[in-house]
């Protein structure tokens, strides 16, 4: 689905109820729709729970005054905490306002109430709804709304944000100097910008996007080329399976790494492509690392090559390096290479006539740059996974450069270069000509550990061998790999202690999600 600003989902709004909706009909719609994912997101909820809601005075204090009485018809025993007086309130808000039956309990604080009001409410229920602000505010906010939200984050119960949480930018996830911290957030139509974009993300918690009618191409119409997609989507992606299927008809790829100093990346990458699917993989490496190669990854074929004198890759005969390509369907190139010239030469004139998919990382990338030269490829079925470093090395874009400018450059360079960029970071965003940039939801900050990148470019490599398109490969691939680091944390009950290994461990767990909804 499409990703909107908080003036592209504005104009949304306004077209559908020019178009004859009107705005009334959306927001019971909309209130409807999150109070059925509320229960969905809390099932531990049961009348007569108490549940709080927290109204602004906009329509998005409109919404939440459409779940509280929703709610109240359900059982629960509902509060509102109002935070202007009931003429204050926007048009639509002010009607649901009256809609209320009596049996909705409801007060409107003092400012100077606010925080120690926010701090009972989350003593004395299950449950707090934020529907203070939706996704027009801009920080930053005033002392006396900022100090409501810290005191609720402060409390012991959970919250549930309504469309985004309050304080979060919706345009850029801009935070200033306090936003709601949720522990599930649904948000109405699309997702907005501001939701996947740091900091912003990292209040958002589980994230759920819910359908209140607005047509596909007034959508289209007010968005640009940038995508969300749903767990079905990243299912309906995996590559076909036939249960008549052997090792040669389910992928064949090489991975072509390493150097006397960096073995272990050659290995990792080589873990990423076994766990990927594919049918049969090689890895290149060293000689210096055959036997330490056939220990940790027994299940692959392992080609020792020679090396240089400082230790990187020798360059290939054309006759061994025929012999090396021969049945592989795709390569996934880089890791661990060095920064030997010799190596670099070879490489980049391989990366550039080879007829085979690629995935290129790491110092396959940075080849390019230390040889002043720009991603040169024979064809399109191309990605390359640079992180923030390796894209400023190629590109000049700093990786301090804002989220929401990243994405544009992102999506020109795809274009320039003519390949499928996935540029890793927070969030990685993937970006190929004629298909728009994609913003990954999975992965966290268990994922800065060295070499989970080299498992990511085996992974892709072999998505690649088992006939995925490079956009294809690199949006399934980043779902996986997130999500497997997702998993390890989970495991482990931190994010600090990961290792790359184990992320390649949880592709299985991961693959097994999305298989579970194909």
């Amino acid at each position: 689905m499409r990703i909107a600003t908080a003036a592209q989902m504005a104009a949304i709004d306004h077209e559908t109820i020019e178009g004859g909706v009107p705005g009334l009909d959306l927001m019971e719609c909309a209130g409807r729709e999150m109070t059925w994912q509320l229960l969905r997101e809390f099932p531990e909820l049961a009348p007569p729970d108490r549940i709080t809601v927290v109204c602004g005075k906009g329509n998005n204090g409109g919404d939440g005054l459409v779940v509280a009485r929703l709610l109240e018809s359900l059982g629960y025993e509902v509060h509102i905490l109002l935070l202007a007086e009931a003429d204050g309130l926007s048009s639509d808000a002010r009607v649901n306002h009256d809609r209320l039956p009596a049996s909705v309990t409801r007060e409107t604080p003092a400012r100077d109430q606010w925080a120690q009001r926010g701090h009972d409410a989350c003593t004395e229920s299950e449950l707090v709804i934020d529907a203070i602000f939706g996704t027009g505010i801009e920080p930053p906010l005033r002392g006396d709304y900022g100090d409501l939200i810290a005191a609720l984050n402060a409390g012991p119960c959970a919250i549930f944000s309504l469309d985004i949480p309050s304080g979060v930018a919706g345009n850029d996830g801009a935070v200033d100097p306090v936003a709601v911290q949720a522990d599930a957030t649904v948000t109405v139509g699309l997702p907005k910008l501001g939701l996947l974009l740091p900091p912003g993300r990292d209040h958002v918690g589980r994230l759920s996007v819910v359908d209140i009618g607005f047509e596909d191409d007034v959508c289209e119409h007010h968005t640009d080329d940038l995508h969300y997609l749903l767990p079905q989507d990243y299912a309906d992606l995996l590559p076909a399976r036939s249960s008549t299927a052997h090792k040669y008809t389910t992928g064949t790829a090489l991975v072509l790494a390493g150097s006397r100093r960096y073995g272990g990346a050659a290995l990792l990458a080589g873990l990423g492509a076994l766990r990927s699917g594919a049918g049969l993989i090689s890895v290149a490496l060293p000689e210096t690392h055959a036997s330490s190669a056939l220990g940790f990854i027994p299940e692959a074929l392992v080609r020792p090559l020679p090396t240089t004198a400082s230790g990187g890759l020798a360059p290939l005969a054309p006759a061994i390096l025929a012999d090396l390509l021969a049945r592989q369907d795709a390569l996934a190139v880089g890791p661990g290479l060095g920064d030997d010239p010799e190596t670099d030469a070879w490489i980049t004139d391989l990366l550039a006539t080879t007829d085979r998919p690629l995935v290129v990382d790491a110092d396959g990338l940075s080849a390019f740059a230390r040889l002043g030269r720009a991603p040169r490829f024979a064809h399109d079925e191309v990605i390359l996974t640079p992180h923030g470093g390796e894209l400023s090395r190629l590109a000049g874009l700093e990786s301090s450069v804002p989220a929401a400018e990243r994405l544009t450059r992102v999506f020109e360079l795809a274009n320039e270069w003519g390949v499928t960029l996935v540029a890793k970071g927070s969030p990685t965003m993937i970006a190929a000509p004629g298909r728009g940039v994609v913003i990954n939801p999975t992965g966290h900050d268990a994922l800065a550990h060295g070499g989970t990148g080299d498992v990511l470019t085996g992974l892709l490599g072999g998505l690649l061998a088992q006939g995925a398109d490079a956009f294809t490969a690199a949006v399934l691939g980043c779902w996986l790999h997130g999500r497997a680091g997702e998993l390890v944390a989970e495991c482990a009950g931190t994010r600090r202690t990961l290792l790359a290994r184990e992320v390649a461990a949880h592709l299985s767990d991961a693959f097994a999600e999305l298989e579970a909804l194909a």
